[in-house]
């Protein structure tokens, strides 16, 4: 599990990370929130093409913040890859308060 450096108690970080990964499960599926687990964002070659999809992903996911079924029908119709990079990039940027209803 990454780790970010902070004062937080270990327990604390380790419980908020898990609050997190359930809340997006809900959005992304558990098996594509633990592959993001996995992976960093900051080890992604990361090119024009992908950063477009997360503005465009996280733009639309913040206007249906108030209505979670339109979020999830909007994340079950992407690509797996897609899925991942997105759910990656929120969880890494801490912008799930961003979306959230």
């Amino acid at each position: 599990m990454k780790q970010i450096y902070s004062d937080q108690d270990p327990i604390d970080q380790q419980e908020q990370a898990k609050r997190q990964d359930d809340q997006l499960s809900v959005l992304f599926g558990r098996e594509t929130v633990q592959q993001a687990r996995l992976l960093d964002v900051a080890d992604l070659n990361l090119n024009e093409e992908m950063t477009g999809f997360i503005t465009a992903g996280l733009t639309r996911l913040k206007q249906l913040r108030n209505h979670p079924g339109a979020q999830q029908d909007m994340v079950n119709k992407m690509a797996q890859g897609e899925r991942l990079l997105l759910c990656m990039w929120i969880m890494d940027m801490g912008l799930l308060e961003k979306i959230r209803d």
